[in-house]
């Protein structure tokens, strides 16, 4: 299982998810055998002027984490391009995001904006792919609304501008996170292109995770939200988790959070412990733990849990 150079050790993989995919939680998906794991998207305008050490800093990727894929958003040609000759050092693979449908990224002309200039959209990929060794790969939707699923023109223009791999949410720029993900479109593009597809489009266990993989025919999936709540989504030893095992994972996090993180965010920690608390079954109240205001405290609370 590759996707262009870099082999991937499971067909299941971390989506990149904006304020969510900070390094413990990254590692921690990675000791569940998630097989590849994205960065954030970063938008190439704030990467493109950074120095080296600011860049390392702001990716912050462990050898461990390996292999990583670093998310770009953007629609300015050279802003991409120096901003993807900062990160490939660091990157394993480079995504390029053409799928996030939030109205401010959109009015930016970023994201999904894109899957209506498909010859702007050829032109960047191919540049990206022409400026770099490393694969690149683009995370698409299957079209902008109901009128419009594009997604088979779309993915067969980046596989003939050099794309490595092309990721494919289920689901219009319209609908955002709503309504069924079409699982019919994924497996049309998984039937018409030669490269890699990666389906995406919520997968909240490990089994229907493989049920996607076999009625879509595509080589990866990909999970998001699923993830966030259960970071061990990916570990097929884990379809069955108890309260024990749960507070386990929880305690881990905030451990490499503390020894790998470069920032000291409590939010962030009371965050993704409220996030995996979601199936933890308990009489006490669990949104106790938005209140906190110290990582210590945080981990004291969990502890006491019942």
């Amino acid at each position: 299982m590759k996707i262009g150079n870099v082999a991937l050790s499971s067909q299941f993989v971390l989506a990149p998810m904006a304020a969510v995919n900070c390094t413990a939680f990254r590692m921690l998906c990675k000791e569940n055998t998630a097989g590849l794991v994205y960065t954030q998207m970063f938008d190439v305008e704030l990467v493109k002027n950074k120095t080296r050490r600011e860049v390392k800093d702001l990716l912050n990727i462990t050898e461990f984490e390996r292999p990583v894929s670093v998310q770009l958003i953007g629609n300015n040609e050279e802003s991409i391009l120096k901003s993807v000759k900062l990160v490939e050092e660091f990157a394993d693979i480079i995504d390029f995001n053409v799928g996030c449908s939030e109205k401010e990224i959109l009015a930016q002309g970023y994201g999904a904006y894109l899957l209506s200039q498909p010859v702007l959209l050829e032109k960047i990929v191919k540049k990206m792919v022409q400026t770099t060794p490393k694969p690149v790969t683009v995370k698409i939707r299957i079209g902008i609304d109901a009128q419009k699923i594009i997604a088979v023109q779309i993915a067969k223009t980046l596989e003939n501008a050099g794309v490595s791999a092309v990721c494919i949410h289920g689901r219009t720029a319209q609908q955002k996170l709503a309504k069924k993900v079409n699982w019919t479109i994924m497996k049309q593009v998984k039937e018409k292109l030669t490269i890699p597809i990666i389906a995406n489009g919520d997968v909240t266990n490990y089994t229907q995770g493989l049920d996607l993989l076999n009625k879509t025919g595509c080589d990866f999936v990909m999970i998001g939200r699923g993830a966030r709540n259960c970071p061990w989504i990916f570990n097929p030893n884990k379809t069955q988790i108890t309260n024990p095992e749960i507070k386990t994972q929880i305690l881990h996090f905030i451990e490499l959070y503390n020894k790998y993180e470069n920032r000291d965010s409590s939010q962030e920690v009371r965050e993704h412990v409220f996030w995996m608390l979601k199936d933890y079954v308990t009489k006490q109240n669990t949104r106790k733990v938005l209140n906190l205001r110290y990582i210590k405290d945080i981990e004291n609370f969990v502890r006491q849990l019942q």
